[in-house]
């Protein structure tokens, strides 16, 4: 069931009018109506005492089925703050339902309320609440109704390192100076990318060691934003993609060139089932030079074109691209994560590929809910 959308409030931090929003949804839906409201009371779970802003008692229609809802009501929820609530949900009465109301909820506290089977509320439209003999499922386009303040990017160019170390190590725990010495960047730099991370809920600290929370997420994430920031050069090679790969190996050991095939190219010798015709093959900033141009052209007879291109070069002045490459036959590839990152944002069959070499070569990056699967059928007699 479907509703319509939340007219948007003029509010301030202590003002959420999180009852009329309630009220109005019940109203807009008819799938339940409000009975009681109890303010600001408090909870004991596991011992402990929660406040919560309000739990409402609704019945739902046309069962007539009570539930209460425990509110938890604020300006806006950051990822780790709704987590303090969200880990509570389990620990609510049979006919309790936890309730996140905000001005605005995002995608990614929407994610962890869906993962942890709990309910939302927002006032742009964003809604979920479910519970026996009730669904309403609404997610909009709108945006936060108010700017939001800058913070580090964890995706953008230096900061993305520090992904990279947590994603190459994700059992590992950190404290900020290893993770730092390890990405190659300052302590600054992450300090400030380790407060968005555990803002977002991606990362977690225990004792001054951090560790990947949700690695997988993490990943996911970081490839739906990932482009390679690369300066392209488009090569017709005459021999085979074998044969070529070959020879451009041989001329970049011999020039102490690092370079890393990705792509297709790189998924055929992680996970060989999508065929390939066409390679392509990040390679340091120092190639760029006449010199090494006019001699890798007459390695493995080629030339540069516009179109038609079988060998393409991606020409990169960031050394992270080539962390954990691997060789296969005296060829070098790309690491498993940076290889999902660029067949991800491939065209085609790009995506498929990047979930074979995700199964096959970064097992503690699939979703939580694939690995139990394939725990269960692995352990099928």
């Amino acid at each position: 069931m479907k509703t319509s959308k939340i007219v948007k409030t003029s509010f301030y931090p202590s003002l959420i009018p999180a009852i009329d929003w309630i009220r109005r949804l019940g109203r807009d839906t008819g799938a339940f109506r409000v009975v009681k409201i109890t303010e600001s009371i408090t909870t004991r779970v596991e011992g402990k005492p929660i406040d919560w802003n309000y739990v409402v008692t609704i019945k739902t229609r046309p069962s007539g089925h009570r539930l209460k809802l425990f509110v938890a009501s604020k300006l806006e929820f950051s990822p780790q703050t709704a987590l303090t609530y969200l880990r509570l949900n389990k620990s609510l009465p049979p006919d309790g339902l936890l309730l996140l109301c905000a001005s605005y909820i995002s995608p990614r506290v929407a994610e962890l309320c869906l993962e942890h089977k709990a309910n939302y509320l927002d006032s742009v439209g964003n809604c979920r609440l479910v519970a026996p003999g009730i669904y309403i499922s609404v997610s909009t386009s709108a945006t936060r109704p108010w700017p939001i303040k800058l913070r580090v990017d964890p995706f953008a160019a230096k900061s993305s390192r520090i992904v990279r170390a947590l994603l190459t190590h994700p059992e590992r725990e950190w404290q900020v100076q290893e993770l730092a010495q390890v990405a190659d960047v300052s302590i600054g730099l992450v300090s400030k990318v380790k407060r968005t991370l555990i803002e977002e809920a991606y990362l977690e600290e225990r004792g001054r060691l951090l560790r990947a929370r949700d690695a997988a997420k993490l990943l996911q994430d970081w490839a739906a934003k990932y482009r390679p920031r690369v300066q392209t050069l488009q090569l017709f090679a005459i021999g085979r993609p074998a044969e070529t790969e070959s020879r451009f190996a041989e001329w970049c050991q011999e020039k102490k060139i690092a370079y890393g095939f990705t792509q297709l190219a790189g998924a055929w010798r992680y996970a060989p089932m999508v065929r390939y015709d066409r390679s392509v093959s990040y390679v340091d900033k120092k190639i760029a030079s006449d010199a090494n141009l006019k001699s890798l052209f007459k390695q493995i007879d080629a030339r540069q074109v516009d179109s038609g291109a079988n060998f393409t070069l991606w020409i990169t002045d960031d050394p992270s691209v080539f962390v954990d490459s691997r060789e296969f036959d005296g060829i070098k590839c790309v690491s498993p994560i940076q290889l999902y990152l660029n067949l991800m944002a491939l065209p085609g069959r790009g995506e498929e590929a990047a979930r074979e070499v995700l199964s096959k070569h970064l097992p503690a990056m699939l979703p939580s809910n694939t690995r139990e699967s394939k725990k269960s059928r692995g352990s099928t007699p």
